[in-house]
Order: C-alpha cells, then sequence, then structure tokens
C-alpha cells in the first residue's frame, strides 16, 4: 500500500524503532493474533481445527499453505 505520503512513513518508522527491541517483538506478536481475529470473522460453525487454521492462514497470507510452498 503506497498511499502514504515519505514523511509519513519516515516519522511512522522512527516512533517504531525508538522502541526497543522487545517491544517491537511484541508490537509483532499482538498484530499477527488481532490479524487473526479478524480473519474469525464470519468463518462458518463447525470447521475442524485443521480447517479453521487453514482458513486464517489463507485470509492473512493471500493463499493457502500448500500454494506458498
Amino acid at each position: 500500500m503506497e498511499d502514504t505520503t515519505q514523511a509519513a512513513r519516515r516519522l511512522a518508522r522512527e516512533i517504531v524503532m525508538r522502541k526497543t527491541v522487545e517491544q517491537r517483538i511484541l508490537m509483532c506478536a499482538e498484530m499477527y493474533e488481532e490479524a487473526k481475529e479478524f480473519a474469525k470473522i464470519g468463518m462458518p460453525d463447525g470447521l475442524s481445527r485443521e480447517e479453521r487454521e487453514t482458513i486464517i492462514f489463507e485470509r492473512i497470507q493471500g493463499a493457502k499453505p500448500e500454494q506458498l510452498v
């Protein structure tokens, strides 16, 4: 997505890079968990664990796991 100005991107990067490595890792982990929750929205009931995980993966990554291997 390239709808952000260079100045805004630079500022966002500076803000993130001021955080410690641990804070940045935690931030990424939290964002991934939030993405998984968004991916679950509208998921049909009665799916197996494997089916749920495959749908979540596909919604986040844009492809099925076997397509990316």
